[in-house]
This record gives C-alpha cells, structure tokens and sequence, in this order.
C-alpha cells in the first residue's frame, strides 16, 4: 500500500455497531495433512459458498483465517443512537434491525444446507483419503453469531492493511464457535443478538445455557437453531 493510495493506515478508526459471524471448517488439520496441496482449493471452495450466501444475505466477508471465516453484518447510521446516560452506541429498535438480525442467522443456515448439498463438497465425503483418517467424512463447520460495537478501521503499516474490526464482541463470536464443539451443535447466537431477532426468528431458536466466558463478568445466554 503506498502513501496516496484510498486506504490510509495513519487515521484513527470509526465506532460502529455490528454481527460479527466466526465460522470454522471441522477437523481442518486432518484435512490439511490428507489434501497437502490441495487444501487451497479444498478452502476456497468452501469460502465460495460462504462468501456467496452473506453476501446475498446484506453482510461482507472481512478476514480468512486459515480454516475459518469472519463475517460482519454492519447497521447503517439511521439504526444506531448514543445513550445520553451512558454515551455507548445502541441499536434503534425496528424492522429493518430485525431483518439484518435475522438475515446474519439464515446465512449460517443457508451454509449449511448448500455444505450437504454441493457437488463439490461431496467429492471430499467421497475422498478415499479423507475417509481412511475420518469414516464418513463429511465438510463440517462450526458457526457463531454476536452483536455488539467495535472499532472499525485500517489496521497495518505502510506495507500491508487490512481492513479490520477491533472489539471484544468480535472476539466473543469467535468464542461462541469454539463453544459450539462443546454443545455439540454447529451453530450458538448469543442473547445479545437473539433479543434483536424478529419473534418468527425467535420461534426456531431454543436457549441451550447461561455462560460466563473467561474475561467477562456477566453471563452470556447462549442460544442454537435446530439444523
């Protein structure tokens, strides 16, 4: 990135509310010694899928990581207000909110769905390899959801940004992916995104447990959608 270009790494960032989505491929480091080079495409292919479906569902593809994926879902300034009393940013309660809301949850769904479904990924459940290490294998993703602020902005040097989201509610969706190994189901939303979902939303979710995560004083409630 050169000096003059759009992108200027020496500016302060933005406060903004958002969904951040953490999503993490299965038993990747498996996949990874059985494909050795293949695993890029093994990769890109699932990041295709993902990709393609938040995108058509009003979020963006933000960061990948390796064997996962952060998603953001961003509220436009007509839906966000600051509390007088306590001078936080907060979500204006509406149908639009909702919507957004509920879209970040159908996206993981819809992940989901197309996973089983595409031709692609159904040459890895048949991958003899794959299958010696892991009998019926199939591609498998971990999902988590949060809502909450975060500092928007270039983070870098003058010889790489990226454009990146610092909070801990990013953090904590990435927590809420790793949780979901403990729970045994693919996808955990928190309470503080549930409480925005739209009450046919609401309907298909079912609260699994109250946590404390290491690092915070309150407890999350954690929330699943039966697959």
């Amino acid at each position: 990135m050169r000096m003059g270009d759009d992108v200027d790494p020496l500016l302060p960032g933005n406060k903004c509310i958002a969904i951040f989505g953490f999503c993490d491929i299965r038993r990747f480091t498996d996949a990874t010694e059985i494909l050795q080079e293949g695993v890029m495409l093994f990769v890109n292919e699932i990041g295709e899928i993902v990709h393609g479906i938040v995108d058509r569902y009003q979020g963006a593809a933000n960061k990948n990581i390796g064997d996962a994926f952060l998603l953001v879902w961003k509220f436009d300034s007509d839906s966000i207000m600051e509390n007088v009393e306590t001078g936080e940013l907060q979500l204006v309660p509406s149908n639009k909110v909702s919507q957004l809301c509920d879209m970040s949850l159908i996206s993981f769904l819809k992940i989901v769905g197309m996973t089983k479904r595409s031709r692609k990924m159904k040459k890895y459940a048949n991958h003899a390899g794959l299958n010696k290490r892991m009998p019926n294998y199939e591609v498998k993703m971990g999902f988590g959801l949060h809502q909450g602020w975060a500092i928007e902005g270039a983070l870098g040097s003058f010889y790489k940004i990226d454009a990146s989201y610092l909070s801990p509610n990013v953090n904590m969706a990435s927590k809420l992916e790793e949780t979901t190994k403990t729970y045994d189901s693919p996808i955990l939303v928190s309470g503080a995104l549930y409480s925005h979902f739209t009450d046919a939303c609401k309907r298909e979710c079912r609260q699994i447990d109250n946590v404390i995560f290491h690092g915070h004083e309150n407890a999350t409630a954690l929330y699943t959608c039966d697959i």
